[in-house]
């Protein structure tokens, strides 16, 4: 089934919890105009009308591993856009999309639990049209979009459909298989690997994600994996 268009929504993930009644596994809905939309820890996502892709998928299968759905969800977006403008985006672990060292993508996943039955809700925002006064003016330096780093534009929808048919593709695989079964492709495209990193407690070297979606740092007294918080990469900027 393809995604329902709104024209504007004060979030795609707030959408898709409203309605959740009537909806069934892999229903989607997506805008180019995101009101109230917010990224991790309550980080506000900028919107500009009419620039940027703002999807939300619903599953309502059973996920053998949902706590990496956000590195999943990363490696579908970063298909939709190898289709879109054919540049292979990096992910700096765990989901933040890169193009030429410019973040153009937000993901936020959250899991709706009622019982024992969970459902959750993989929202994905795309930069396409933005050019770079705009991250300039929003004091973004480290943003981008499709269009300001390789010049090539799409539309909304074709934007749209890429990114349902990415996330089905992977989905149908990584219900069952979890992690483990995307695992090698998301560490060729992990910009962390092999790069000095630190975070709040540990500074070191990253060497590796483990089958279960952590980040593994070699530091001097040995490896440690760390699988949640913020995550510093030096020189990815």
């Amino acid at each position: 089934m393809n995604p329902l268009y709104l024209s504007s929504v004060d979030s795609t993930n707030n959408w898709l919890h409203r309605e959740l009644g009537r909806l069934s596994d892999g229903d989607a809905v997506y805008t180019d105009n995101q009101t109230a939309g917010k990224g991790r820890k309550g980080h506000v996502w900028e919107n500009q009308p009419g620039c940027a892709l703002y999807y939300s998928v619903l599953i309502r299968r059973p996920l053998a591993d949902p706590s990496t759905l956000p590195l999943l969800s990363s490696l579908a977006a970063a298909d939709a856009v190898r289709e879109l403008c054919g540049a292979a985006a990096e992910i700096k672990w765990p989901n933040d999309l890169l193009l030429s060292g410019k973040k153009i993508c937000g993901i936020l996943c959250e899991s709706l639990l009622e019982g024992e039955k969970a459902d959750y809700i993989s929202g994905i925002g795309i930069n396409l049209r933005q050019d770079r006064a705009f991250f300039e003016g929003k004091g973004l330096p480290h943003g981008g979009s499709l269009f300001s780093v390789t010049g090539k534009a799409c539309t909304l929808e074709q934007a749209a459909q890429a990114l349902h048919r990415a996330m089905a593709r992977r989905l149908a695989v990584f219900a069952e298989g979890g992690f483990p079964a995307i695992a090698a492709e998301y560490r060729a495209a992990c910009v962390n690997i092999g790069r000095e990193v630190y975070t709040d407690t540990v500074r070191g070297t990253a060497v590796d994600v483990d089958d279960a979606g952590r980040l593994v740092i070699r530091t001097e007294s040995g490896e440690t994996a760390v699988f949640t918080g913020e995550v510093t990469v030096h020189g990815i900027y």
